[in-house]
């Protein structure tokens, strides 16, 4: 495993196809395609870690008596 400091290289995580369309969207929008990767990564680590929301009528806790 690379250390933080290091990094991961592109090349390392896509191959093929997957790189050459990764670095035409990339291109479009203006940016490398590690920030297009650091970015995408980010937002599925955000949506895999978001706490699901409760269903139900949602109660106020109230301490046993």
């Amino acid at each position: 495993m690379p250390d933080e400091e290091q990094g991961t290289e592109i090349g390392e995580l896509v191959e093929g196809e997957d790189r050459d369309l990764l670095e035409a969207v990339a291109a479009e929008r203006g940016i490398t395609a590690s920030e297009l990767a650091k970015t995408g990564i980010q937002k599925i680590f955000a949506q895999r870690t978001r706490p699901r929301p409760m269903s139900g009528a949602i109660q106020a806790f109230r301490r046993k008596d």
